[in-house]
């Protein structure tokens, strides 16, 4: 075997060796950081299950109560809705009052319920999520519906599609919820 020995020769030489051995080191150390800044926890992405609200349609129906004939939300059929305020005169009238209400509990939640003083009876509950679509869409989404009483069953989770209905208001004052937003004066 020949042998080279010329300074030239050993600055390669060491040079070559000094690099390797930089190499053996530096493939541990890029492995390490890129292990540690790959496992590092990512801030979690939470998944909002509410629908988008378009907050800048005016939410009209805020903290209100009202009456109507039907429970908002139960069926799906083609009746319109006729939201009269929920007002007793005095405490002894609630003794004696039973109906269908319709109370927007916050921003995006409603309750639709049949009430009565006695026992007797179905007492059915819608509970959903509401929101404005623009400013006179309102989109109903049924979380659940309750039966007890007369009519006890257990209760039902979803399952309805949402139920779009008209804000408006009659010549009268009445605030109705109707199916077509052309019913706007329909007494």
């Amino acid at each position: 075997m020949l042998s080279i020995k010329t300074p030239l020769w050993n600055a390669v030489l060491n040079a070559s060796c000094y690099k390797l051995s930089n190499m053996k080191l530096a493939y541990p150390l890029i492995f390490f950081i890129a292990l540690s800044f790959g496992c590092q926890n990512k801030a979690e992405k939470k998944v909002n299950l509410t629908p988008f609200l378009n907050t800048h349609f005016k939410n009209t129906l805020v903290n209100k109560k009202f009456t109507t004939e039907k429970l908002i939300g139960l069926t799906h059929d083609e009746s319109d809705y006729v939201l009269s305020n929920y007002r007793l005169i005095d405490t002894s009238m609630a003794a004696e009052w039973a109906g269908n209400t319709i109370k927007f509990i916050d921003s995006t939640h409603f309750v639709s319920a049949y009430q009565a003083w006695c026992g007797n009876d179905c007492f059915r509950s819608v509970f959903g999520r509401y929101q404005f679509i623009d400013s006179l869409k309102v989109r109903f989404i049924t979380d659940s519906i309750t039966r007890s009483g007369d009519c006890e069953a257990p209760t039902v989770y979803g399952g309805k599609p949402p139920l779009d209905l008209y804000l408006v208001e009659r010549p009268d004052g009445i605030l109705q919820l109707n199916h077509r937003d052309d019913q706007s004066h329909k007494q």
